[in-house]
């Protein structure tokens, strides 16, 4: 028996591919969906849509591809690491144009080519559809080469349509001085967001009944270290997901409990996800520590009968030290420096001596102070009245 007998499962509900028979339509993967469709009717203009890794553009592109009516030829290209003319030739490998064999490969007569393709879709009722994944890698040439395709045109439309998929680096390629031409010709430019928390558990529920399972049991604390971890990224959530299931079964459990979250997150074995706990727990365990050793030093001080108590210097450094240790990115709003207070003396200072002129010193006689009396200092008594 598999990990997917085990749960009742008849497919693989996380699997890492962008399955479009487990699409959810989340409220931003949907409004993008219907901005690409009015964008491809407007008949004009780039379609860029961006997103971080893992927030399911792959499977925007595919749905893309799906909603495509019958008057779009398309180009699909997936390894963008091209120059201008290789750009052109993968074009023409993918819709099937050859280059005739007599024929030198170069821009100009590819170019020639292609328009005379175009127009002989435009003759029946169709145009070209250029489809690049992963097009944060364009060379800023070829970007620029794929804005000189969409002067392709007739006095009444265009005669063929550019959509790019990529990850944020592709707007700030976009923001760059250079492309301001092209940035004039985008009509539509959506950003894909990851999940929210509860989507994120609509997302996962979602998945399970379609692999035959309407509910796996789970507890709360375990969807919070799940979002936690995820933070809403669809592909992360599938392989949190996936390694989860193994480890329940492995363990003979039914339930996606907090604690089988927990050993698949160490599981991955990364700097981050494996010390996600265990920096946790040092930060608290030495925050504590230093919290008793600094209450240890105070009560143990001979000091604590005096009237103040002197704390060591080093102290204050060690409770600035310990608030960045216990917030993890969170700063204690800044204190001026409190003067350090020190423990009264028994007797008073003496008081300077008089500075007389020259010649007079002897003129007035030192204080004697009476055998068996000392001087103490002027202490207010319990009862607020002061000495007397």
């Amino acid at each position: 028996m598999n990990h997917l007998e085990f749960f009742g499962l008849q497919d693989d509900p996380f699997r890492m591919t962008p399955d479009r028979n487990y699409y959810f339509p989340t409220k931003g993967h949907a409004a993008l969906r219907e901005v690409i469709r009015y964008g491809l009717q407007g008949d004009e203009g780039f379609i860029i849509v961006t997103g971080e890794i893992g927030t399911g553009k792959s499977l925007m592109l595919r749905l893309m591809m799906d909603d495509l009516p019958d008057r779009f030829e398309t180009a699909l290209i997936l390894s963008p690491h091209l120059s201008r003319l290789e750009l052109l030739l993968a074009i023409f490998q993918d819709i099937g144009l050859s280059v005739p064999p007599d024929h030198p490969a170069s821009l100009d007569s590819l170019l020639r080519i292609l328009n005379d393709h175009l127009y002989a879709l435009a003759q029946q009722g169709k145009k070209l559809l250029i489809v690049i994944d992963e097009a944060q890698n364009l060379p800023d040439e070829s970007l620029e080469q794929l804005r000189l395709l969409s002067n392709f045109e007739t006095d009444t439309q265009k005669l063929l349509q550019i959509a790019l998929f990529g990850q944020p680096e592709l707007r700030d390629k976009l923001a760059q001085t250079n492309m301001r031409q092209l940035v004039q010709r985008v009509t539509i430019m959506e950003t894909l967001s990851p999940l929210s928390k509860q989507e994120m558990v609509s997302y996962i529920l979602h998945r399970f009944k379609k692999s035959g399972v309407f509910e796996l049991p789970r507890s709360f604390a375990a969807t919070d270290l799940l979002w936690r971890f995820t933070k809403g990224y669809p592909r992360l959530i599938n392989k949190l997901m996936s390694r989860a299931l193994l480890v329940a079964f492995a363990e003979k459990e039914t339930r996606i409990s907090r604690k089988i979250v927990r050993e698949a997150i160490v599981s991955f074995n990364t700097p981050k996800q494996g010390g996600l706990f265990a920096s946790l727990a040092l930060r608290w365990g030495a925050g504590v520590s230093l919290v008793l050793l600094l209450f240890l030093g105070v009560a143990l001080s001979p000091r604590w009968s005096g009237y103040t108590v002197a704390l060591p210097s080093w102290s204050g450094q060690g409770t600035a030290w310990l608030t960045g240790l216990m917030g993890d990115d969170r700063q204690a709003p800044s204190r001026p420096p409190v003067p350090m207070q020190q423990a009264m003396p028994s007797q008073p200072p003496l008081p300077p001596p008089n500075h007389l002129p020259e010649g007079e010193e002897n003129k007035t006689a030192p204080a004697i102070t009476p055998a068996g009396e000392t001087v103490n200092p002027a202490l207010p008594s319990p009862s607020g009245r002061g000495p007397g």
